[in-house]
């Protein structure tokens, strides 16, 4: 009896079973399904927002008259015009102010060599304001052995190299300076490329001098025409009136301080110098014409 028992509970056991499964699978299916639904219409859901929002901006935003721009406002400290910028730049009164790649409209400008730095940004509601930074050369550079400059060569205070700028028209831009600049001789043209910075060490310290000259009150007494690199560790200046002045390439604000006690004295005594050595320390060697 009991063995029949346990037999019959066994078929009662795998009957149930074999009753219950197709229920857990329907309601497993209609479960899956009502999942499915839900996320099937939260998509939907979300892609027409998406568009609706990608229509509504388009048409409030980016095709908005109001977005026009009406005007272009330059503020330039060089020799290039408003309308110039505005060209080179690639923008133009009517286009949309938003549509406008602010990045691409800077990289432009800035690929110029005669450009320094560019700001660009919008004031609504239609106007584009871009800045406008040139650079200023400090000297023209000649090569070794050339009896003349280089057509256009200049050089800035960082080392850029550059040349007026030839427009599509046919007109050329010129970069701006305050007065005739000197010219750098004995260069090493070699690896010399327009809007790429020299490599050159002479440059740099004949900048250097340069720029201390600026900033002597004796420097800016002297109007320097030339300045020669083929010496090592020496530049020699030659001003218009024809002196000739040696500086060692290093603390050129020391050496400018001396060559002022020299002119000074030769000025009161109405000398007129012809040649200074300021490479050797003591005794200073001074030449004068008269």
């Amino acid at each position: 009896m009991k063995l029949g028992n346990r037999k019959r509970r066994r078929r009662e056991y795998l009957l149930d079973v074999k009753v219950q499964t197709p229920g857990r699978w329907r309601q497993r299916t209609r479960v899956g399904a009502t999942v499915f639904a839900a996320v099937a219409m939260l998509v939907l859901a979300s892609y027409g927002l998406y568009r609706g929002c990608g229509f509504a901006v388009r048409r409030l935003v980016f095709e908005n008259p109001r977005f026009a721009i009406a005007q272009i406002v330059v503020d330039n400290d060089g020799a290039l015009t408003p309308e110039r910028v505005a060209q080179l730049g690639g923008v133009r009164v009517g286009l949309n102010l938003f549509s406008l790649d602010l990045a691409a409209v800077q990289r432009n400008l800035e690929a110029i060599p005669l450009v320094r730095r560019v700001e660009v940004r919008r004031m609504l509601p239609a106007r584009l304001f871009i800045r406008v930074n040139e650079r200023v050369p400090m000297a023209r550079l000649r090569g070794a052995g050339n009896d003349t400059p280089e057509t256009g060569l200049l050089i800035d205070r960082s080392g850029m190299v550059m040349q007026p700028l030839k427009l599509a028209d046919g007109a050329v831009v010129q970069p701006p300076t305050a007065r005739s600049v000197p010219v750098l001789t004995g260069v090493p043209m070699a690896g010399v490329r327009v809007g790429k910075q020299i490599e050159s060490e002479p440059v740099y310290r004949a900048l250097e001098l340069l720029e201390a000259a600026g900033q002597s009150m004796t420097g800016s007494l002297l109007d320097i025409e030339q300045i020669d690199l083929s010496k090592p560790r020496t530049l020699v200046v030659t001003t218009r009136s024809r002196a000739v002045i040696r500086f060692d390439v290093e603390s050129f604000p020391q050496q400018w301080r001396r060559l002022g006690v020299i002119l000074s004295w030769a000025r009161q005594r109405q000398k007129l110098v012809q040649s200074v050595d300021l490479t050797v320390n003591r005794s200073v060697p001074v030449a004068f014409a008269n």
